[in-house]
């Protein structure tokens, strides 16, 4: 690699790192947005829950088609299609004046996650860093969305209590429309000439059927759903569940923004453990770690040190599964359809983020408490462990004239 192929990958890692912080600090501020959007509509917590629900799902295909997209066309222009739906969706949002604004906002900011949202930042990443640098340069942009979360929580709170949440939502899509001023800086028109050469070789259609046929596979799967179901859930609900507890929306504020803080460390180190270890079982033992913070947060008696000190230690967990999951998808196929297969495994995690918001704010509403979420959340953590264990983390021999995938 010569020296402008270093300076290449790094300038798009730390534009891609901006871009998801933005993206994602602004995505983790809106719980916030929960109890006065409830509170304008009169309509309880499940509207706003089934429009992060819808968000939830449309990141999820959509990232995957726009996968597609960009393992054949590059990303700049899904990108700056994100950043326009996204910017459009946190918009409306400004004005909920029904139920059906609600979803369009889900719908709209989905599809703008799938196009500039994390899965494809780090399938971009994949693509350019060099091979001994990209579990670390993923890691590394997963702790970006996990700074984006740490600085905008404390500005987002002082612009609701100053100019109201209305007017906060306008800013924060000002923000984010700005971000089309970095997308000129990406340069991908550098595919590797044996990309070019084997283009024949593959097909998406004959890699999803292969990939489908191993069990490794399937599981990887199965465990990110509960991943989508943690943070969508916890990230969503858990201001609402201090504030009813009688913590104060200021530690709430606090506890979201300590997640950020303490998930940069978490997910750099996870990224960094990722080049020496098997990836698959730092992944097991964090979901089981999630599981154990998470009882010790329901059984303990609430009080603000809980709150900050649940916010450091699932943190430390949060988004360290993203590069970790991605890199076992490179593992099984390598960069080729990096975007496309790892598109498929976060359509589960999505479906995870579905049931965890549209669950909690139902739980909440039938219950007044969100306890068996929370017990929800701990046995999910427990299975995905378990998944995890029994992956076998090898690539997956694909031999496209043989139609057929080695275990």
């Amino acid at each position: 690699m010569d020296k402008n192929e270093i300076i290449n990958w790094k300038l798009i890692l730390i534009v891609c790192s901006v871009i998801v912080c933005v993206i994602m600090g602004v995505r983790n501020c809106f719980g916030f947005f929960l109890d006065p959007i409830s509170l304008y509509n009169n309509s309880g917590a499940e509207p706003f829950s089934i429009g992060m629900s819808i968000q939830a799902v449309s990141w999820g295909i959509s990232a995957f088609l726009l996968g597609m997209i960009i393992d054949k066309f590059g990303p700049q222009k899904a990108l700056a299609f994100g950043i326009f739906c996204y910017a459009l969706g946190v918009y409306i949002l400004s004005n909920p004046s029904s139920n059906f604004v609600i979803y369009n906002f889900g719908l709209i900011t989905g599809i703008g996650l799938g196009a500039g949202g994390m899965s494809t930042i780090v399938a971009i990443i994949g693509k350019t860093a060099p091979p001994e640098k990209k579990s670390m340069a993923m890691g590394v942009a997963a702790a970006s969305a996990s700074f984006g979360q740490f600085i905008f929580i404390a500005p987002t709170l002082f612009s609701i209590k100053t100019f109201g949440w209305q007017t906060t939502i306008v800013f924060l899509s000002i923000v984010t429309a700005t971000l089309f001023l970095l997308i000129p800086l990406l340069k991908t028109d550098n595919k590797p000439e044996s990309l070019k050469r084997n283009e024949k070789e593959f097909d998406f259609k004959d890699v999803i059927k292969f990939s489908f046929s191993n069990k490794n596979y399937i599981l990887l799967i199965l465990g990110f759903f509960t991943c989508g179901f943690h943070v969508t859930f916890i990230g969503l609900h858990l201001p609402n569940d201090l504030i009813s507890k009688g913590i104060s929306i200021d530690i709430a504020g606090w506890s979201l923004a300590i997640i950020g803080l303490f998930n940069i460390v978490g997910t750099l180190f996870f990224g960094w453990l990722g080049d020496r270890v098997l990836k698959k079982n730092s992944l097991a033992y964090i979901y089981l770690g999630r599981s154990i913070v998470i009882t010790l947060f329901i059984i303990l008696p609430p009080s603000p040190f809980l709150a900050i000190a649940f916010g450091a230690s699932i943190g430390l967990l949060w988004l360290a599964t993203v590069p970790l999951t991605n890199g076992v998808v490179f593992t099984f196929m390598g960069p080729k359809y990096l975007a496309t297969l790892g598109g498929i495994v976060f359509i589960s995690h999505q479906l995870g983020g579905l049931f965890g918001a549209w669950s909690g704010g139902k739980i909440f509403d039938i219950y007044g408490s969100y306890e068996n979420a929370w017990w929800i959340s701990v046995t999910l953590g427990i299975i995905a462990f378990l998944f995890h264990i029994f992956i076998q983390e090898k690539s997956f021999n694909y031999v496209p004239k043989m139609n057929l995938v080695k275990t």
